[in-house]
């Protein structure tokens, strides 16, 4: 009887040619909650609105947002406000500011489809749901010049808010900002990325129309092509911001950066068009790539490595000296550049946001996992500084594969950061499209040498060569989480959807062993990170959904807890 036979496999290293580690843990499901309307495309949050009494808050696409505490009981739930015959769709994971409040961004949408009316923004006291009336709730509308004339107008039936919410804070701050990003879905034009800026202190004093402090629009561009066409696979506007993760959060003492990673389109410096980046800005979402005069040749086809290299605040992806040229199968990419076969293949950089390690001799580095299987690795002060293009997976349909969504890639997450021995080690999970490719979540040691940071493998779990790494992580996957356990060390929680059944690993962060297997009551969930208090991992399931085709959707939570064998 092979691994997946089995509901909960409690021996740890099935289907994984590691032995297990000594004095090992296991998985014991401590809940299960009733089922709430809507699908969970939001990771669960955790707020402790009084001292001890952490909730576990989860938002779904029929407006629900409901609290439980953290043995599974309900604690309260509401319904957000829709017009009749409409939806407030959260596709967006909350951010929560100093336990007491919730900010919640959804689209409002008709009920049983996708068109999208207005997108709105407000604020819950976390002790009771309530809509604090404090913050009126806020409707976002932008407008920003486009280069040679017109404007571009942020349009609410061509943008979706699904990248997580950011709160930030800096000195002379009460409650700070929140940031809330936007792409679209399937990238029909006119589409852009969109990144608002809401002043909570300003919000509350002075209402809705002082929340909006500043906007940022990735490609300011208004000839967007026919309207209503895709524009997914065009190198022209787009530029969404829509990774599940949301942009990283970089803390500089009183102050802050924020990174902001761009889908797919139009870059081109010139013209200040920045799909495909990575951008920092800050406070004010003003933006300055920081470019030599190599940029101004800018060829939006194959852009000059000295310009590339030259940007203090802009990362662009690019092959590293001596690498082939991409070379997906069937011959999809040839004679195509790097970012040629990016637009081609849908495989958008804005999937996945950075994480930031530090070396051991002190240097910061940004590590980003991208859809075309390669983890990039970059300098923190000067992002376009590329100090490696490590290739992880191959691209899907390889080896003779048969790959049924070439756009989906390989990676969409943010890296988890573990610390083995002082020493980081990024937790990357990694899916295909295919039958036939190993796929799993890889270990990658952040190692220093006489050339500079560098990433290495550390481990892959399931092993590569285990039948379980081409029967799981089929399509999307979750988000990972670490868990610093006193006895045992870090220790990795992931949940891998399945129509059929999802599951949750847990995996030893220093040996990748498999520790051991639990059995979802539902399918799970893709791109959500588990959320975690104590000991145990909180994990969403949505049955149905919008895009599972079938709606209605409902969604439960499970309390999954770390225990000794």
């Amino acid at each position: 009887m092979s691994c997946l036979a089995f509901a909960l496999v409690t021996i740890a290293g099935c289907g994984d040619s590691r032995p297990p580690p000594e004095l090992g843990l296991a998985l014991a499901r401590a809940f299960r909650t009733p089922e709430v309307a809507g699908c969970t495309y939001a990771s669960p949050v955790v707020v402790a609105p009084s001292a001890g009494a952490e909730l576990l808050v989860i938002a779904t696409t029929d407006g629900v947002v409901a609290a439980y505490d953290a043995d599974g009981a309900a604690r309260w739930n509401i319904t957000l406000p829709a017009a009749t015959g409409n939806r407030a769709w959260v596709g967006a994971t909350p951010a929560v500011i100093d336990d007491h409040w919730i900010v919640v961004a959804w689209q409002e949408t008709v009920a049983t489809g996708e068109d999208r009316g207005r997108h709105q923004v407000a604020v819950l006291d976390a002790a009771t749901g309530a809509l604090d009336p404090a913050f009126p709730i806020l409707t976002l509308a932008a407008t920003a010049p486009a280069p040679g004339g017109g404007t571009v107008d942020f349009l609410a039936a061509n943008n979706f808010s699904r990248a997580q919410l950011v709160h930030a804070r800096r000195a002379g701050d009460t409650l700070g900002v929140v940031y809330v990003s936007f792409g679209n879905l399937r990238d029909i034009q006119p589409w852009h990325g969109w990144v608002f800026e809401l002043d909570l202190d300003a919000w509350q004093a002075r209402g809705s129309d002082a929340a909006i402090a500043s906007s940022l629009v990735t490609t300011p561009e208004a000839d967007c092509g026919p309207p209503g066409d895709s524009g997914a696979d065009d190198m022209l506007c787009g530029g969404g911001v829509w990774a599940p993760s949301g942009p990283t959060l970089v803390p500089r003492g009183d102050d802050y950066e924020l990174w902001i990673t761009t889908g797919n389109g139009l870059l081109d410096l010139p013209r200040g068009q920045l799909a495909n980046s990575v951008i920092r800005t800050g406070r004010g979402l003003a933006v300055d790539p920081a470019c030599s005069a190599a940029c101004d040749a800018f060829d939006i086809l194959a852009p000059a490595e000295a310009c590339m290299a030259s940007c203090a605040n802009l990362f662009m992806p690019r092959l590293a000296a001596g690498d082939p040229a991409l070379a997906p199968p069937q011959g999809r990419c040839d004679g195509l550049s790097f970012l040629a076969c990016y637009a081609k293949l849908d495989l958008d950089l804005g999937a996945s946001t950075p994480a930031v390690a530090t070396t051991a001799s002190g240097r910061e580095v940004g590590i980003l996992p991208a859809k075309d299987g390669a983890v990039y690795l970059f300098d923190a002060q000067h992002l376009g500084t590329m100090l490696q293009r490590f290739p992880l997976r191959e691209f899907c349909g390889s080896n003779g594969g048969t790959c049924t969504a070439n756009y989906a890639g390989t990676m969409v997450t943010q890296p988890e950061i573990a610390m083995i021995d002082g020493a980081p080690v990024a937790i990357v999970p990694t899916f295909y499209f295919d039958r036939t490719n190993p796929a799993g979540v890889v270990g990658l040691d952040l190692v220093e040498d006489a050339a500079g940071p560098r990433l290495r493998e550390r481990w892959s779990a399931p092993a590569r060569d285990a039948s379980e790494a081409v029967e799981r992580f089929r399509e999307q996957t979750g988000r990972a989480v670490v868990i610093d356990d006193a006895d045992h060390g870090p220790q990795v929680v992931i949940a891998d959807p399945d129509d059929s059944g999802g599951r949750v690993y847990l995996i030893d962060a220093a040996t990748g062993a498999i520790r051991d297997r639990g059995a979802l009551d539902g399918p799970g969930r893709k791109y959500v990170r588990p959320a975690v208090v104590g000991a145990r991992a909180f994990i969403p399931s949505c049955v149905g959904g919008p895009d599972r085709g079938m709606l209605p959707g409902s969604s439960h939570l499970e309390g999954w807890d770390l225990v000794t064998r």
